[in-house]
């Protein structure tokens, strides 16, 4: 099997004491270059985004090159004198393939350039401190262009060809379409901005010359769309040669009143609004900047990934890749014509996700075109398939060990859902439904892909409860449940009779708050297990706490120990910590974590050895050895279609669309 390499990824690393400084800017970053799991199918890159810091002393996980090319932004400030973090820094490899970019926090900084071989600092000291968030994202995705994602994309960028390229597309005799340019141009090149872009504006009386053309042959397009702009001449010419040459394009709305026909060319491109009438102001145009910053290396990397996929045979070599979805400008680039006949040049098109409905691509499948996002390529039918996923949060110092956070996990969740109902699977999952938890951001994007997808499917998802825990309903829940009843069947499983003696009233919710009350939630939460697994074909593992629970051991952990007995097929995400990551990791080396021992556990869960201790007067059977879960594991065959070399893979890639194309080969050999 070949290797997978991401084509990018991006690390931040920053001293503990600067996390204050440091985590609203990492955030803002995040938020940018990865999904928002807030919006089930937004258009975005996705990039991979990882960190390195600290919650005590002592230094972050060592640094390695995983991906074609890694980045890596240091935060410094006098916290460096801590000589710990200096040699941490000075030990990231020497290679090639890596780019360490210091970021000063304050002057002092600039006295630790020795440990990045003089490199020239970003200054976010200089920075005007009301919009340090975006002058930030600007420089830091300045540089990700610059040296992995620039027009040659092997070559780095020096001197003024760092920048890039801008051409400002705008009625020549529109006031505000006028106004905007000019405040753009004057922005950047009046102001450290100018260090990041390099704006071309053309004035009213110039022709449309091979020279204008050139320019926007290499630029990223801003187009000012004014009441009158879809309605002049020259600003249709300059879409149209964006277009026919495969540009970054962003449109800045600034319609006051009435526009009455947008350009059609013009559309499927992203759009940000401001108000012009009302003068714009720096925040306005630091977006607008930032937006055609953004969309530009979206299209690079997004070509990029797509020609990965092509590599390791996700997509098949002769198809056409594209940065953004086709449109009806992107005729001339599929049709041609040979004595009198049409024919297609290209009879598959894949672009980024997420896929486009139906309708809006029938001019092209009308004519033989396919036209595929990777999410639609199905290559396999899991029609009738019942997979289970049990993803949860690991702890966060352990999440911080690892450079992710919860978005990590959540996203993992939102694109295994994705992928497997687009491919027509049952989903089965177990959780409570707390705001904001796993179960509610899954069943969002069953929503949004039943719709898209067009699924006529009774559900897609069943979800399993256990008892006392469907007894807590607020109302807000309900409401939740009845929003998505299309998409979920809700079951709710009984206590078992074992314990039915230590239950007050079976019709009523009974809290986790003594030895005997807890007994009854392990018990039950084991019953609702086995009946979900029982159900499950398949189970899919990621995360999952090791302390802090409310079962007779971790609830990724039983799970994982169920499946394994009743011989499910089983899939283990390690790469995204938690138990999961202790479990891989014995399977792999036989030796065992010690978070997997008895001792361990007792220590870090107050309480856990008194409850221990009833399972064990109260029903032995039931009691739990943790020596016998280690052989277990050892020994246990996972089922799951993939060979060892796979499984490691699996085991370790932080990468999701790496270890969704495993998962998906697994099930194939099924």
């Amino acid at each position: 099997m070949s290797t997978y390499t991401p084509p990018l990824s991006v690390i931040f690393v920053w001293h503990p004491g600067d996390a204050k400084t440091v985590n609203p800017i990492f955030e803002h970053c995040f938020s940018l270059l990865s999904r928002d799991v807030n919006k089930p199918f937004s258009r975005s890159m996705n990039m991979p985004i990882f960190y390195r810091t600290t919650l005590k002393k002592g230094v972050p996980t060592r640094i390695e090159a995983a991906s074609d090319k890694t980045i890596v932004f240091v935060f410094v400030s006098k916290e460096f004198s801590d000589p710990l973090w200096t040699t941490y820094i000075e030990d990231i490899p020497k290679q090639d393939n890596i780019n360490v970019i210091p970021i000063a926090l304050e002057k002092s900084a600039l006295n630790f350039s020795d440990i990045f071989n003089d490199k020239n600092f970003i200054r976010a000291y200089e920075f005007e401190s009301l919009y340090i968030n975006d002058y930030l994202f600007i420089a830091i995705a300045h540089e990700i262009y610059r040296w992995a994602l620039n027009e040659s994309f092997d070559e780095k960028a020096v001197g003024k060809d760092n920048a890039i390229k801008i051409f400002l597309s705008h009625a020549k005799d529109g006031k505000n379409g006028i106004g905007l340019a000019k405040n753009l141009k004057n922005f950047i090149d009046n102001s450290i901005m100018r260090n990041f872009f390099d704006a071309t504006d053309i004035s009213p009386g110039y022709k449309f010359t091979e020279e204008i053309i050139n320019s926007i042959k290499g630029s990223t397009i801003i187009a000012i769309n004014s009441d009158i702009y879809s309605s002049r001449y020259w600003c249709q010419r300059e879409i149209l040669c964006a277009k026919e040459n495969d540009r970054p394009i962003i449109e800045v709305d600034i319609l006051e009143d009435y526009e009455d026909r947008i350009f059609p060319f013009a559309s499927n491109v992203p759009c940000v609004h401001v108000q012009a009438n009302d003068g714009t102001t720096k925040s306005d145009l630091l977006r607008i900047l930032s937006s055609a910053l953004l969309e530009t290396i979206r299209f690079y990397y997004s070509k990029l990934l797509l020609e990965e996929y092509k590599r390791e045979g996700w997509i098949k070599r002769n198809t056409e890749v594209r940065s953004r979805p086709p449109d009806v400008s992107d005729i001339e680039k599929i049709l041609y014509l040979d004595n009198n006949e049409i024919k297609c040049k290209h009879n598959h098109i894949v672009y980024p996700e997420p896929p486009l409905y139906n309708e809006e691509l029938s001019f092209l499948n009308k004519i033989g075109v396919k036209v595929d996002t990777p999410l639609t390529i199905n290559s396999i039918n899991l029609s009738c398939q019942k997979i289970g996923v049990s993803i949860s949060d690991p702890s966060n110092e352990e999440l911080i060990s690892i450079g992710q956070n919860s978005k990590h996990l959540v996203q993992l969740s939102q694109d295994i859902t994705r992928h497997l109902l687009a491919r027509s699977a049952i989903l089965i999952y177990g959780g409570d439904l707390r705001p904001d938890g796993f179960t509610q951001f899954i069943l969002d994007e069953a929503q949004v892909l039943k719709t898209r997808m067009q699924s006529r499917c009774s559900f897609l998802i069943k979800n399993y409860i256990a008892w006392p825990i469907y007894h807590n309903d607020t109302l807000d829940i309900k409401s939740w449940k009845t929003k998505h009843r299309n998409v979920a069947k809700m079951i709710e499983c009984s206590y078992p009779d074992d314990v039915k003696d230590l239950i007050p009233s079976v019709d009523y919710f009974l809290p986790p708050t003594n030895i005997q009350n807890s007994y009854v939630w392990s018990r039950c939460l084991t019953e609702m297990r086995m009946k979900m697994i029982e159900d499950c074909d398949v189970r899919i593992c990621a995360g999952g706490r090791h302390y802090r629970y409310k079962g007779k051991m971790p609830g990724v952990l039983e799970e994982i120990v169920i499946a394994i007995e009743m011989e499910r097929p089983l899939f283990l995400l390690g790469g995204f910590g938690g138990v999961t990551s202790n479990v891989c990791k014995l399977i792999e080396s036989k030796i065992v974590p010690e978070e997997l021992t008895l001792d361990w556990q007792i220590q870090h869960n107050f309480g856990y050895k008194q409850l221990l201790d009833f399972c064990k007067s109260r029903e032995p059977k039931h009691a739990v050895n943790y020596d016998s879960i280690a052989k277990l594991l050892k020994d246990a065959n996972l089922r799951n279609g993939l060979s060892m070399e796979e499984n490691k893979r699996l085991f370790n890639t932080p990468f999701v669309d790496e270890a969704l194309k495993l998962i998906l080969k697994g099930l194939s050999s099924l």
